[in-house]
């Protein structure tokens, strides 16, 4: 017997016996937890639905459109993934890259990115820091007090009119 095939046996003899030690998949719920000795609890959390995200880049879109500057809005998790990102038909090209390091720095630091300019202007570490725009227009997103998210919004001729449209856009929320 060659050795790679002996090996193979051992190693399916060892996850046989590892198996039957394992609970039964068809045992009953209660039969298994009765066999742990402490139960752990799984926390909770918040997330931005699709449906959500949507809403508020539509809305912060309709913002800038109405004071005649096409923007671009993204909308990020509490990770900085994206959930749902615009682009207006006239919007520049940087515009959208923009909005989302904006979104994702507002998430990821859970403050405005205004906040974090003013910041930087003692701490300038924060205006290096690959993938995140400290520019205003990025503001979190919160539900109950908790960061689910972030908006980014980019492309009027300042960051404190991207903001106001981000900002409008997050009043619609419950």
């Amino acid at each position: 017997m060659s050795f790679t095939v002996a090996a193979a046996i051992a190693t399916a003899g060892a996850v046989a016996a590892v198996l039957t030690t394992l609970p039964s998949a068809s045992a009953t719920p209660n039969a298994v937890a009765s066999q742990s000795t402490t139960s752990t609890k799984l926390g909770t959390a918040s997330y931005l639905p699709l449906s959500v995200a949507k809403k508020v880049s539509d809305i912060a879109m309709q913002k800038g459109l109405e004071k005649g500057y096409p923007v671009s809005v993204t909308v990020v998790d509490r990770d900085g993934v994206v959930i749902n990102q615009q682009r207006a038909d006239t919007a520049t090209g940087a515009t959208v890259q923009v909005s989302f390091e904006k979104a994702y720095a507002a998430a990821g630091f859970q403050t405005p990115t205004a906040d974090i300019q003013n910041f930087a202007k003692t701490s300038p570490g924060f205006t290096y820091i690959p993938g995140f725009s400290i520019l205003p227009g990025g503001v979190p997103i919160k539900v109950n007090g908790k960061i689910v998210g972030g908006i980014g919004v980019s492309g009027a001729p300042t960051g404190e009119l991207d903001a106001d449209f981000a900002n409008a856009a997050l009043k619609t929320l419950n």
